[in-house]
């Protein structure tokens, strides 16, 4: 047998075929809770099992490390194997037979891992700055936000100030443990294109995004529902707020990094995504992170298949005409499979 004569396609054959559950059983003692099998992480320090294992999907994600893939992964990250010996130790497995795999796709399959399980990043560790950088800007009633039915007591637990000398409203972006590690800033001035004023600005550099803004507010409730819903602005996030749904967060934007779909995988809970109305579900940049999402946790999306918020041209979020559409758009939302 030539090790090196095979393409992607049987690989993902070898991946899908070989029973991983049932391999992994022999050496860790697994934890069912509903359809996934959990241990502890062999690779660090694991208090409390975070490695999970997919029967239906045959594959595994760590919680807390992010480490994932299928039985070749394993056996390269936990039993040490070269990529040749861990395709062979999988081939049998998998009961499946290589004499027929061609060379052509061997090398960029081989690069493609050695990406995945070779070269580790170290985490990004954002600056932590003083709050007296915050309180700089001034406590004022936000009128316009308060018209658009957002409580002040909503306001205050969210810390929107203004700054007057760039007419900007402000708030806060704070990590997981509400550490300050920017200011977000959106114009007053209705008119900004007119004047080319952008809409939003960070006052620091955003490094990478591995946060979602406001939840080490909504943290306590995202656990108690088993829920986390992301929108696109901190806006919608107050009016959820205000009528009482606490388990939101806003990802600034509709495509996700790398580092917050790990972030929400260890949240362990169901995602909903409540998009803007002109955001399309199936454009690849977004599809991307919902296909992740979506092999190790519920995924379900906030579609507006009967066009309450005016369609794509409106660009309303889910929350903008008011909160009987939104209750009426969560009821219907639709699982993603």
């Amino acid at each position: 047998m030539i090790l090196d004569n095979y393409d992607d396609e049987i690989l993902q054959q070898i991946n899908e075929n070989a029973d991983l559950v049932s391999y992994v059983s022999q050496t860790l003692e697994l934890e069912q809770r509903g359809d996934e099998f959990f241990a502890h992480c062999p690779k660090h320090i694991d208090n409390t099992p975070s490695l999970a294992f997919n029967k239906d999907k045959n594959l595994y994600y760590c919680f807390s490390c992010g480490r994932s893939g299928g039985i070749i992964g394993y056996l390269i990250e936990y039993e040490g194997l070269s990529f040749e010996d861990a395709v062979k130790k999988a081939t049998k497995l998998a009961d499946i037979d290589l004499s027929n795999m061609c060379y052509s796709k061997t090398i960029n399959f081989l690069r493609k891992m050695k990406t995945i399980y070779q070269k580790k990043k170290e985490p990004y560790k954002h600056e932590i700055l003083n709050e007296k950088e915050y309180n700089k800007y001034d406590k004022q009633p936000i009128e316009e936000w308060i018209n658009e039915g957002i409580t002040q007591d909503v306001l205050n637990l969210f810390d929107i100030r203004t700054d007057v000398f760039q007419n900007r409203i402000v708030y806060p972006v704070r990590d997981i443990n509400g550490n300050l590690i920017n200011i977000k800033g959106r114009t007053r001035y209705k008119n900004y294109k007119a004047l080319k004023i952008p809409k939003y600005i960070n006052y620091y550099s955003v490094g990478v995004m591995d946060y979602f803004q406001g939840l080490n507010i909504a943290l306590p409730y995202i656990k108690r529902k088993n829920e986390v819903i992301i929108f696109e602005g901190i806006k919608s996030v107050m009016k959820m707020y205000s009528w009482g749904y606490k388990n939101c967060v806003s990802a600034e934007k509709h495509t996700l990094t790398n580092e917050q779909v790990e972030l929400l995988l260890k949240l362990h809970v169901n995602i909903v995504f409540a998009y803007d109305s002109d955001v399309n579900y199936w454009d690849n940049s977004v599809k991307q992170s919902i296909d992740k999402l979506k092999r190790i946790t519920n995924v379900y999306i906030i579609r507006d298949k009967d066009n309450l918020l005016g369609g794509r041209e409106a660009k309303n979020a889910p929350v903008d005409l008011g909160k009987e559409i939104w209750e009426e758009l969560y009821n219907n939302r639709k699982k993603v499979v």
